[in-house]
């Protein structure tokens, strides 16, 4: 119960919107001042190497906002210390809310797919995630709040520790990337721009807008597992207390737990 206690009381500091403490190398995508909103985003990668056994979460995704940035929707990616793990997350600023589709196993070097398609008759977003290989899919229906239209895209890596505890394969590439405005085609019209949140391991968006512009489109986080990092000296209860928001709260209660035990 001490452990449970810890993380809500750090979820419940988070007063703040997208993006947030945590992301660090990002993508945005910025639309034309005409658009109406975002009808359906899609993007296709291949699920990275396994790292090595840590007590570290995080995962890359890609997803969006409306334009105040705190209504998150989005198909994720997580690594749990030891395995890779796949859904569909919704995370609400204000009030507070999260809810999460079934989660599943997923092996490195297999094919996700992941849409978030738009309900005009409903207001409505279905996120969908997709194992290519095997055909298994989660999915959840989220109801747009108070009618908000939703306009940013996003491509990001999120979770912040030692670099030695990322992927060894130092990348992630989001492909195949298709983005519909208001019921067209828009991809072309997207103009996509990387950013750093919390700066580590020298990742970086990189963003191959030669091809986006002729729709063989990628977007790559890289980083760099031999680089030094901020979070060297922490321990690893600060480091699990330090990433516990968002997506990550369910994570940082099996950490600690699972830490404590080792104690």
């Amino acid at each position: 119960m001490r452990v449970l206690a810890v993380v809500a009381s750090l979820i419940g500091s988070c007063t703040a919107q997208d993006p947030a403490h945590g992301w660090m190398a990002y993508a945005v995508g910025s639309l034309p001042s005409s658009v109406e909103r975002i009808t359906r985003l899609e993007m296709t990668w291949t699920v990275p190497a396994k790292a090595k056994r840590s007590f570290a979460f995080y995962s890359p995704w890609f997803g969006m906002d409306p334009a105040d940035n705190l209504n998150l929707l989005q198909p994720v990616n997580p690594w749990n210390g030891h395995s890779w793990s796949m859904y569909t997350e919704y995370y609400q600023w204000s009030p507070s809310h999260n809810s999460n589709s079934q989660s599943y196993s997923v092996e490195d070097g297999q094919t996700l797919h992941g849409s978030i398609e738009y309900s005009e008759s409903t207001d409505s977003y279905t996120i969908t995630q997709t194992i290519v290989e095997t055909g298994e899919s989660s999915s959840q229906v989220v109801k747009s709040q108070n009618g908000k239209k939703f306009v940013v895209p996003y491509v990001v890596f999120e979770k912040t520790y030692p670099c030695k505890d990322y992927p060894p394969d130092g990348q992630v590439a989001f492909r195949n990337i298709i983005v519909e405005c208001d019921g067209q085609d828009c991809t072309s019209d997207v103009s996509w721009k990387g950013d750093i949140m919390d700066d580590n391991c020298n990742m970086k968006a990189v963003v191959d807008k030669a091809n986006l512009a002729y729709g063989s489109n990628e977007i790559a986080i890289t980083w760099d597992t031999s680089a030094s990092s901020k979070y060297d000296n922490h321990t690893v209860n600060d480091l699990i207390k330090l990433n516990a928001g968002g997506w990550g709260h369910s994570y940082a209660e099996s950490a600690l737990q699972a830490l404590e035990m080792t104690v």
